[in-house]
């Protein structure tokens, strides 16, 4: 009777041959002989995953705990539900363990993977971080630990991570992922030669093509992006690779304003049986964008839709409701009026710009607009002022109530500490007077009277029909409103909130306030920004007309106006709404009226 090992022996010998066909027979034949034994089951569930045969991986893994409860096996079995996607049933195996074994790096990753899926981002940072702790050198701990870092909008967490890896010693896998979280990041003049250096060695890697075009499109790089196309459309592509294709083509075409070839590449994009709803949620923003820019407003409200109804599919759970009833509660909390006694700043440094607004309404225009400005300089969308206001309240201070009593020391902690997140962004560019351009920072307006009394404020508005179905055709998620952007009705209540917040506090706010209007910006250019020069004190000339030719001269722009602000000013976005009225739910319609005639606007 042959026995377990000489079967194994058997099963081995035929895998060191490549005769991986014979190793399989041999493990069933095992199998059917001993249909208990965990190392057989083991075996038989290790050759399946490498199949990818995830369902029956994962079945003789169940078998395998079953008749041998081991670390191993528990591990093993969680991985591959994590893999299948089926987070709740990988922490259910795996959660116990890994506060039983705290020092078993390759448990902790397990955990901090399933704790990712079920959406508990501080369990699954505490769970990596002792992994990469454990086994510093292992690239796979440091490439989750980075992905878990861009989740919460940590990038420069990220980079530290992606930093420490070892990119020489990646598997072809792990160079993709390693690329695919530069752009995560907005590395993504980097992302280019990493990529490039992947294909160099895996020119047959499709995605890789694929993700090189992606960078090349964030980048501004047509050319490039073209060319990457074409060496992925020679490939064979399988079903989900041709739909990216499609997609990436259809960019390229809208980039190109070939509109019309656009829509077909995301309509075909659109309607390909792909499972990842992400990527499905991302392609339909675009086919409707793209419908938008052709006149097929009821196509591309439909585009929308969907597009929503599938992002808000993925991980519907309540975090991201508790985001926003934070924010709104940051809105709701009453502002005094009476600010700290004013002292001159130990730091000698000059208060900055603040370009703030709801998102969509041209700040980033805006801030193109300062950034080419003898003495100043923007660091593009970061979070460095929302991390000084968390650093206020870890220090025991209530907020906006905590901030009459803000003593000196503690006023310069807080403004060294904002500022040392801004020099490695800025460093390059020398002593300038900074230009944050945050929109939300204009819900933290109290936290920047109380910080930088010299600051400026520039308010950038635009019609909010605008604004808020601007923010419908983008795919906007964020770590401080969750899914406040999740559909018309709620974005329609963000933005009532935003404005009754205004009108409360603008009589109450000690601070020199310029509102720009988008409207007049693309409409009277000179006039606009004769106002913005003279507010800020800057000599004005004939350069602040021109936009675009300093946008196209910086790396990257990292908000969803990142080509449009590579265009001469037009006014071809401004009244796009009275195109969708009719879809609008006039319940909406009839909350946001108020709203609308406080900011200045009319729905006439």
């Amino acid at each position: 009777m042959t026995t377990v090992e000489q079967y194994l022996r058997a099963a081995d010998d035929a895998g060191r041959q490549n005769r991986q066909p014979v190793a399989l027979q041999i493990l069933t034949a095992a199998l059917a002989a001993f249909p208990e034994h965990p190392e057989i089951l083991s075996r038989l569930a290790i050759a399946a995953y490498q199949r990818g045969s995830m369902q029956e991986a994962i079945t003789h893994f169940e078998r395998a705990l079953a008749v041998s409860e081991t670390p191993v096996n528990r591990c093993n079995l969680a991985m591959a539900l994590c893999d299948d996607g089926r987070f709740s049933a990988a922490l259910a195996v795996i959660k116990t363990l890994s506060g039983q074994m705290p020092s078993d790096p390759m448990i902790q990753f397990t955990a901090a993977r399933a704790f990712r899926g079920t959406g508990d981002a501080h369990r699954a940072w505490e769970a990596i971080s002792k992994a990469v702790a454990l086994a510093p050198e292992d690239a796979d701990f440091r490439l989750l630990r980075a992905q878990i870092a861009v989740d919460q909008d940590r990038w420069d967490s990220a980079l530290l991570d992606l930093d420490a890896v070892s990119v020489p010693r990646l598997s072809p896998f792990q160079h993709f992922r390693f690329c695919g979280l530069l752009m995560q990041t907005g590395q993504f003049t980097r992302a280019m030669p990493e990529y490039r250096a992947l294909l160099a060695r895996a020119p047959a890697y499709a995605e890789a093509w694929l993700g090189l075009a992606a960078a090349c499109e964030r980048a501004n790089d047509l050319d490039g992006m073209q060319d990457a196309l074409m060496r992925a459309q020679a490939l064979p592509l399988a079903s989900a690779q041709r739909a990216g294709l499609d997609q990436l083509q259809g960019k390229l075409a809208a980039r190109r304003n070939d509109n019309a070839a656009a829509c077909r590449f995301l309509g075909a994009a659109f309607s390909a049986e792909v499972s990842d709803p992400l990527w499905k949620s991302q392609v339909g923003f675009d086919y409707g964008q793209s419908l938008d820019k052709t006149g097929r407003y009821a196509e591309a409200w439909q585009a929308f839709n969907a597009a929503h109804a599938t992002r808000n599919r993925i991980n519907a759970d309540s975090a991201g409701d508790r985001q926003a009833l934070d924010f709104f509660a940051l809105l709701r909390a009453p502002v005094s009026g009476i600010w700290p006694a004013e002292g001159g700043a130990a730091d000698q440094r000059p208060d900055p710009v603040f370009v703030v607004g709801f998102p969509r309404s041209g700040t980033t225009l805006l801030e193109q607009i300062l950034d080419a400005r003898d003495g100043l300089v923007s660091f593009d969308e970061q979070p460095y002022l929302p991390r000084t206001l968390v650093m206020l309240q870890q220090a025991g201070i209530d907020y906006p109530s905590g901030l009459s009593a803000l003593d000196a020391d503690t006023r310069q902690r807080l403004r060294d500490y904002y500022f040392q997140q801004t020099e490695a962004r800025v460093a390059e560019r020398g002593n300038r007077r900074l230009v944050d351009k945050n929109p939300l920072n204009w819900a933290r307006l109290p936290l920047i009277r109380a910080l930088f009394p010299q600051a400026r404020v520039i308010l950038a508005l635009r019609h909010p029909c605008d604004v808020i179905l601007s923010c419908y055709m983008q795919n906007l998620r964020s770590t401080v409103l969750g899914g406040a952007f999740s559909d018309f009705g709620r974005i329609a209540d963000l933005y009532i909130a935003m404005a009754e917040y205004w009108q409360a506090l603008q009589p109450k706010l000690d601070l020199p306030v310029l509102v720009s209007r988008y409207e007049n910006l693309v409409r009277d250019p000179e006039t606009s920004t004769r106002e913005i020069a003279a507010f800020l004190d800057l000599p004005w000339n004939a350069d602040w007309l021109d936009n675009s030719t300093h946008a196209r001269s910086k790396a990257i722009i990292h908000t969803p106006s990142y080509a449009q602000v590579l265009q001469p000013l037009n006014t071809k976005a401004m009244g796009r709404w009275r195109h969708y009225r009719p879809y609008f739910d006039p319940e909406v319609m009839a909350r946001l009226a108020p709203a609308v005639t406080a900011m200045g606007y009319s729905l006439d």
